[in-house]
């Protein structure tokens, strides 16, 4: 073999242009510094002075020629690298610093064969060391090689002084950024305490086999038969089918998954400009132009979406007449003394009124013209001539009945258990039963009870209540006072036509649409109800009509009264409303509107979409200026479009995106979303709180917002892979790599992993089958199944995939650590520890998170409370030591089936080197190996 005497690979000339470059151009170090280490350059002069630049760069001073001059004189280097003759035959050498970064690459080219030519006599001495086993050789030759691949200008002893500079800078960065700082996991909760999971981490995972956000309670949640529910009455009765926003910004029914009880947490009000709010947690995400937030990136002034329309009606149909009085009453009724009051000043609306009331059977209409009354009232009572009336039929009927069936009065009176005579005055209709008694006459006569009585047993009772107040009492709001007045669920759920004919009537008694010298049209509603107001906003937003609502202070006969208004500003909110809803007894202020709307060119400061949108059309649009871009969306003022000064109306945003032929920004311009306004967040101190699973979509609306909702470790990696576009290696030393992709599959098209091993799937699964392979696809993960795998065929295969890949890798997932082979050693508890080391530098190597699955002993299954602890990890050792994080996965339901947590597994952090320990809560879904996310499920110190 013949040993080349050359010199080694060096560019001395290069390193000279690069050194005449920094001192002639003060631009220049910024172009190399990240480019080029001190180590690279062959001449040790040459090295001493870029040193020298180097100091002074970080410091933030110049690197002119007098600088550096000045800095190798307070070192005493500077007769070292040739004096001033030195500097001075580097300036006059360099014509200009334009090409540096090449000679940089040049220059780091020499380096780096050096560097390999150093490593390949290492690699040389090692093959002779015979009595080093085969296997550690090759990995440390290995790893040689791979350390050449990686950039990492400085090495050995660093001077703390340079090292906090870097920490601090680092800072900053965290301090100014919104994504977290380590790798999002896909889990919300488990990412809020762990701020990601961090790069250079040994993360484990460990639980017995098998293991796999939230609203307040009062949450109301439109349903899809037009219905309003609680999120607690929805969790109780475990379905329902609401509201869901797709990815192209259109509603839709969807249902839920899971419904979660979340316990009690701390709870926050939002209020938005229009006067909504609602009660979450702080983890809970809202959507904002940006994406989804959660609320504890959000503060006033932020805007999110809200529903700009509700398209969803019933099917319920009651009488018109029953409507309209309906309205009337909640609008301008009594409806807590004997019987109900109806107050209107106005004669066309009382002539209506009483038209409409007088369909209810067995009722009078008593007007009230005293003279404390302002206005006139009608109470509407029982009709006694008519009762009597009525009960002489009812006695005549009875007295009928029982002569058929040769009942004598005796024997009903055993049975009914009441006496004789008061079956005689049935029969001569001095009196009548009473309602319990009266349906058990029905059933031991085996009639109808209209056949007794076709008005209902409050057309022949004296003291009875009439059968207005007995379908109000129905209804279930008689007795209300004004300032508890409410709708009735009922009508939530009326079909279409109803339901603008509810609004009519109830607008034509406390609303009011009128048009200003100004030409601006006023329309709006006021009430002492806050949650009547509340409910009116929520039953316009289905006709398109967005309504915003404030509290008034006014005087009420001298005195101040509080009412809740609701005003109607957007013109085509108004044009809406008169179109589809009205106001009976305004119709001549209407046409009147509608006039002023016709003749006015449509303009908002409503209906707008936020100011950011402007960063995502400045990246639709490229390099195309902003004029150019005007011009060709026909822009009237193309010259100056305000960009990133002012919110966009919709129909402009429509023009630049046709102009930019981007579809997502066409779909958010014609998007069934409203961005509302935060003005506060207030705590509400702590509240029970539940959450739903929305599959695919993960959002749902609430109180007509829009709220986000959310195997273990196998999760973990492919919400990376998605989310990151990392690259993901998945070590399985347990399940082949066929098994893995059978659960990955399940997971992402939502299909019972049995049903898929055993091919009883049907012809539509075909669909999501075929999008999820598309998907998984996709994802840079990749699979070893080998069997007893070591740490350092791992360290190898992980090594080659980083090189091929030339950038970040995103997860090292192992499952699991008990399978893992070591070293020959007599203790297997020793030999677990080294593989952890050795994992634990795996991470630091590659600057990316090692998770390690791990099983734990049997030692939980003899405690009362099986909730895992550190020290029930199997073999621990010195897991305990090296792990930068260990999490345990508990389920309640495997060890008590009738929990109130089923479907829920709690992610315990009982090791966080860098941050607070605590409990995580996930949805799993066994039947898919899959876990999901559930809103502020957190509990950490």
């Amino acid at each position: 073999m013949v040993i080349s005497q050359a010199l080694p690979p060096q560019n001395i000339e290069a390193e000279e242009s690069i050194l005449g470059g920094i001192l002639l151009d003060p631009e220049a170090m910024g172009r190399v510094v990240d480019l080029i280490s001190p180590e690279a350059f062959y001449v040790q002069s040459h090295k001493e002075i870029y040193q020298a630049a180097l100091r002074l760069y970080g410091q933030g001073e110049p690197t002119d020629f007098l600088t550096v001059k000045s800095t190798l004189e307070d070192y005493n280097l500077l007769e070292q690298v040739g004096g001033l003759n030195k500097l001075t035959q580097l300036l006059d050498r360099t014509v200009s610093a334009v090409n540096i970064d090449r000679y940089a690459a040049l220059v780091m080219d020499k380096y780096l064969r050096r560097q390999l030519i150093s490593a390949g006599h290492e690699i040389v001495d090692l093959g002779f060391e015979t009595s080093q086993q085969l296997e550690i050789v090759l990995d440390e030759s290995e790893k040689k090689i791979f350390a050449l691949t990686q950039k990492r200008p400085q090495e050995g002893l660093i001077p703390l002084s340079d090292t906090i500079i870097k920490t601090f800078n680092e800072l900053e960065k965290l301090h100014e950024q919104t994504t977290l700082p380590g790798i999002e996991s896909g889990f919300y909760d488990l990412d809020a305490i762990t701020g990601g999971l961090q790069r250079s981490d040994l993360i484990i995972i460990a639980g017995r086999p098998s293991m796999g956000k939230c609203l307040a309670t009062n949450s109301e949640i439109i349903l899809a038969d037009g219905s309003l529910a609680t999120i607690s009455d929805i969790y109780h009765n475990r379905q329902a089918k609401l509201l869901t926003l797709k990815n192209n910004f259109k509603f839709s029914l969807t249902e839920p998954s899971h419904f979660i009880d979340d316990g009690i947490k701390p709870v926050f009000r939002v209020t938005t400009k229009l006067g909504r709010y609602i009660e979450t947690t702080l983890t809970h995400p809202y959507l904002t132009i940006e994406g989804w937030q959660k609320l504890s990136q959000l503060k006033p002034g932020n805007k999110i979406a809200i529903p700009r329309k509700i398209n969803i009606f019933g099917t319920q149909k009651i009488p018109d007449y029953k409507v309209k009085v309906l309205a009337y009453l909640i609008g301008a009724g009594c409806l807590t003394k004997k019987s109900p009051l109806f107050t209107n000043k106005n004669p066309l609306l009382q002539k209506d009124f009483i038209k409409y009331v007088e369909n209810f059977k067995g009722i009078k209409i008593i007007k009230d013209d005293s003279r404390e009354r302002r206005t006139s009232s009608f109470y509407i009572s029982g009709d006694l001539d008519l009762i009597r009336n009525n009960r002489q039929k009812f006695a005549d009927s009875l007295k009928k009945i029982i002569k058929s069936q040769n009942l004598s009065n005796q024997k009903l009176a055993d049975i009914l258990k009441v006496s004789v005579s008061s079956i005689y005055n049935w029969q001569k209709g001095i009196c009548v039963p009473n309602e319990t008694t009266f349906y058990n006459l029905c059933e031991i006569l085996k009639v109808d009870s209209h056949e007794l009585d076709p008005y209902g047993i409050s057309s022949i009772r004296n003291n009875g209540k009439n059968s207005l107040t007995i379908w109000l009492e129905e209804l279930g709001i008689w007795g209300q006072t004004s300032r508890h007045k409410t709708i009735p669920s009922i009508v939530f759920t009326l079909k279409r036509s109803l339901l603008a004919l509810f609004l009519n009537r109830l607008f034509a008694t406390d609303g009011w649409i009128s048009v200003l010298k100004s030409s601006q049209v006023k329309l709006g509603y006021a009430t002492v109800s806050e949650k009547l107001a509340r409910q009116i906003q929520h039953l316009l937003l289905r006709f398109s009509v967005i309504a915003k609502l404030k509290k008034r202070s006014v005087k009420y006969k001298n005195n101040p009264r509080q009412i809740w208004q609701l005003d109607i500003s957007d013109s085509q909110s108004i044009k809406s409303f008169i179109e589809e809803i009205g106001i009976f007894g305004k119709e001549k202020a209407i046409d009147l509107a509608k006039e002023s709307l016709n003749n006015k060119r449509y303009q908002t400061n409503c209906d707008l979409i936020p100011i950011e949108i402007w960063k995502q059309i400045a990246l639709a649009k490229g390099d195309e200026s902003w004029s150019s871009l005007g011009k060709r969306a026909g822009i009237k003022s193309y010259s100056n479009l305000h960009v990133g000064q002012r919110a966009l109306s919709r129909n402009r945003l429509f023009k630049l995106a046709l102009a930019l032929y981007d579809l997502s920004l066409q779909q958010l311009a014609t998007s069934d979303i409203y961005w509302d306004e935060i003005i506060s967040i207030e705590y509400m101190g702590e509240q029970q709180v539940y959450d739903l699973t929305i599959p695919k979509t993960h959002n749902f609306v609430a109180n007509d917002i829009c709220v986000h909702n959310t195997a273990f470790g196998l999760g973990v990696a492919a919400n990376i892979a998605k989310k990151e576009n990392l690259p993901v290696a998945m070590f399985s030393l347990e399940m082949s790599k066929e098994q893995l992709s059978m659960r990955l599959l399940a997971a992402e098209a939502g299909i019972e992993s049995n049903r898929l091993r055993s091919g009883r799937f049907v012809q539509n699964d075909y669909d999501k089958i075929s999008i999820a392979i598309g998907t998984l696809s996709s994802l840079p993960i990749y699979i070893d199944d080998a069997a007893n795998i070591t740490v350092t065929q791992i360290r190898s295969q992980v090594r080659r995939l980083l090189a091929e890949k030339k950038g970040e890798f995103g997860l090292v997932l192992i499952d699991y650590l008990q399978l893992m082979e070591g070293a020959a050693s007599e203790n297997r508890v020793q030999e677990l520890s080294k593989i952890t080391r050795s994992l634990k530098g795996l991470a630091r190597e590659i600057k990316a998170p090692v998770i390690a699955l791990s099983q734990l002993s049997r030692a939980v299954e003899s405690r009362n409370n099986k909730r895992p602890m550190m020290s029930d990890l199997r073999e621990s050792g010195a897991i305990e030591q090296d792990a930068d994080l260990i999490m345990m996965l508990y389920r309640d339901e495997y060890y008590n089936p009738d929990t109130v947590d089923r479907g829920v597994a709690e992610i315990i952090l009982t090791k966080h080197r860098n941050g607070p320990t605590g409990t995580v809560k996930l949805i799993f879904q066994p039947e898919l190996t899959k876990f999901l996310n559930m809103q502020n499920s957190s509990n950490y110190s």
